[in-house]
């Protein structure tokens, strides 16, 4: 919970929490990770230079942890720490390129999928942004690319809203994020000693009021320690579950990338997930899977299931403008083999609110708090062990409602993008941005070298569903069909309906 210094203030800790630890050590124990998360900006116009430069200024000092470089203790005891890099400098950060001609999407997602191979140089604030001009004429894109243990994705919408506008010229108001002081050494020894021994009387007091309410109400207390059961038996089903043997992961070597993406109309998702009696994130979930296995037909492999790994938020609202990790776990049996789209959703539906009722998410604060008490070397190892039980990664990000600005130009349309690891060839990564639904198509080019072919099954599964969804209603349904990467300059705004996408298909240098 956030610890306020004044009453819009809100104090980023010093220390990473165990779950970005486990991003940061991941890295060390997968030398092929790049766990980066990133998005992709279309914008109507370039920016002005200087006035771009000032956004980036003023986006550091809003979140001072982007001016921040991880240390840690030379014996490796302790969590590592964010310190002020006394030598930030902007300019190594944001970084102005133009697109080779003819400056098409072609150009633009090949240099893109390059920049975003890339390591962060650990000795600095992880984070990078590239300022792209001359892609088709007059507009330009932005890359930004942050490491996963600076912030997770819903926690990059406050680093969003911090570098966004709601017009041209308005920036959207925040609480004032003060990074907290690492005590000198003394000091952080006694420090770290009183946290953890209050941390231990922490759960001495909930033990104790446990025992309390099971003498006063016996029957309660069951229930919820049934419950709690039920939650620890899904999440360590999730955390230790084999991946399903996939032939393309065994193709998936080095650190290279491609990327694709494309942008659905999300009115018409969400009148599609009415229609059928679902939340849009299983709707998501069968359209990616109805897409998935269309490629793998495709390439003649036969696949029935794969393990899905879906990201939970387990922000609460007063930590919404905290940085780092707050998230859990949920590991979906992927049916990509299932080719009825109605028995496909029912399946994964069953799932999910299987993952519901047992709470399992709710037992995700609990491991990491006992991660809090573990040597850092338990958490490395775990973060070595975990990076290989998993097929592919979907994630699902709530972006804002409304249009957004950049530097005086309008962002016309977002791709959001997820690691991609050695053995997993596949990360999609979905944002909701005014009315429309980004997905940021992440392969390894070893084992995925037409993502292409991946954009166009997902136009089709969308479409699928979207005929199931309306066939009872009569005419013909207009497709949830994908849409240009955003419209020409003096074009459309942002989400308005445009020709389907061309497809896009770019390959990385590595």
């Amino acid at each position: 919970m956030a610890r306020r210094a004044r009453s819009n203030d809100v104090i980023l800790p010093s220390r990473m929490l165990p779950s970005d630890a486990l991003f940061w050590y991941a890295e060390e124990a997968t030398p092929a990770l790049r766990p980066v998360v990133g998005g992709l900006f279309f914008l109507d116009r370039a920016p002005h230079t200087e006035k771009l430069e000032h956004a980036f200024l003023r986006w550091v000092e809003r979140i001072p942890r982007l001016r921040q470089r991880v240390h840690e203790d030379p014996l490796r005891i302790t969590l590592p720490e964010w310190r002020v890099d006394p030598h930030f400098d902007l300019h190594y950060h944001l970084r102005h390129l133009e697109l080779p001609a003819p400056g098409a999407r072609k150009e633009l997602l090949e240099l893109v999928s390059a920049l975003f191979a890339s390591p962060l140089d650990p000795a600095r604030p992880l984070w990078e942004a590239y300022d792209i001009r001359g892609f088709e004429g007059r507009r330009a894109a932005l890359l930004v690319k942050v490491h996963h243990c600076v912030m997770d994705g819903v926690g990059s919408m406050t680093g969003f809203d911090a570098l966004t506008q709601t017009s041209r010229n308005q920036p959207i108001p925040l609480p004032k994020l003060r990074p907290a002081e690492p005590p000198v050494a003394p000091v952080r020894i006694a420090r770290l000693a009183t946290e953890t021994l209050r941390m231990g009387a922490d759960n001495v007091k909930a033990g104790a009021r446990l025992v309390a309410e099971a003498l006063r109400h016996p029957q309660n207390v069951a229930e919820q320690v049934a419950r709690a059961a039920r939650g620890l038996r899904g999440l360590f089903s999730d955390l230790m579950a084999p991946p399903t043997p996939d032939p393309l992961a065994q193709k998936a070597t080095g650190i290279g990338r491609r990327l694709d993406g494309l942008t659905m109309s999300l009115p018409r998702l969400r009148k599609m997930k009415d229609a059928l009696g679902v939340t849009l994130n299983d709707l998501m979930l069968a359209i990616v899977a109805g897409a998935v296995g269309r490629y793998y037909r495709h390439k003649k492999l036969e696949v029935d299931e794969l393990h899905c790994m879906v990201p939970m938020s387990l922000r609460r609202e007063e930590e919404r403008h905290l940085l780092g990790n707050r998230v859990g776990m949920c590991n979906v049996l992927l049916p990509i083999g299932e080719r009825d789209p109605l028995r496909r959703l029912m399946m994964i539906q069953e799932q999910t609110a299987a993952a519901k009722r047992d709470r399992r998410s709710a037992a995700y604060p609990f491991l990491m708090r006992l991660l809090t008490f573990a040597p850092t070397f338990v958490i490395r190892s775990l973060a070595q062990v975990s990076t290989g039980r998993i097929n592919l990664i979907v994630t699902n990000v709530p972006g804002p409602p409304e249009v957004r600005y950049l530097a005086g130009a309008r962002i016309d349309a977002i791709y959001p993008y997820a690691p991609v690891t050695v053995g997993l060839p596949l990360a999609i990564a979905l944002l909701s941005y005014a009315d429309t639904y980004g997905i940021g198509i992440d392969t390894n080019p070893s084992a995925i070298p037409d993502p292409e072919l991946l954009h166009r099954f997902l136009d089709e599964a969308a479409q699928e569903f979207d005929r199931v969804a309306f066939r009872n209603q009569g005419g013909h349904a207009q497709a949830a069909r994908s849409q240009r990467l955003g419209p020409r300059a003096g074009g459309q705004s942002a989400g308005t309906a445009g020709r389907p996408a061309k497809a896009i298909a770019t390959s990385s240098s590595g």
